[in-house]
């Protein structure tokens, strides 16, 4: 069998759901991925998040692969939007900073205001948290609240790097839609909560 056979086994494996088939796929193009998006990367953790990126999007999408191209370029497409994606959220968010920097001051930073509001933002977000399933919610409080590296987190939680990375990805977007649903039903409402 060739090695393009090989890949299109593989291929309608993971298709038909085959965990380890993708997972054969993936060790197989692994590095080619990190390579690729490493250009996009600021650091080791961003490497990391930008590498589980792209394969959690191509196991998501495996069964709209149609073959018209060679997985490699299909997986490279991925690659590259994810990075691109990342470093457009970059700009946007130094874009941001620099406005920010750029507002003459005010106000004294830390007045009651100031205070109330982000012990109200830290309550919705501790709230969220609290809202997702045990193993992304420990993940996400020990990333996100106490600043833990992915490599203390599998210590702390004895689970291998890459079920901690799916746990932190998919905790980060149900936390994202947990908190845009507790502000609107704060909003709506006008109280807490």
């Amino acid at each position: 069998m060739s090695q393009s056979q090989h890949d299109q086994a593989l291929i309608h494996q993971a298709q038909a759901g085959n965990k380890v088939a993708f997972n054969t796929l993936y060790q197989m193009h692994q590095s080619r991925v990190r390579t690729l998006v490493a250009k996009y990367a600021q650091d080791a953790d961003d490497l990391e998040d930008l590498q589980q990126t792209v394969f959690v999007k191509a196991f998501l999408g495996i069964k709209r692969f149609r073959g018209d191209a060679a997985f490699t370029t299909w997986l490279t497409r991925i690659a590259i939007n994810v990075g691109t994606t990342h470093l457009r959220s970059l700009r946007t968010q130094r874009n941001r900073q620099t406005k920010l920097e750029q507002l003459p001051e005010q106000q004294p930073e830390n007045t009651p205001e100031d205070m109330t509001l982000k012990h109200e933002q830290l309550r919705l977000v501790k709230q969220g948290i609290r809202s997702l399933p045990k193993p992304q919610r420990r993940a996400v409080w020990l990333r996100y609240m106490k600043d833990f590296s992915y490599q203390e987190i599998v210590q702390e939680l004895n689970v291998p790097l890459g079920t901690v990375k799916i746990w932190l990805h998919r905790g980060k977007h149900q936390l994202k839609r947990e908190l845009e649903k507790l502000m609107l039903l704060q909003m709506e409402t006008g109280m807490n909560v």
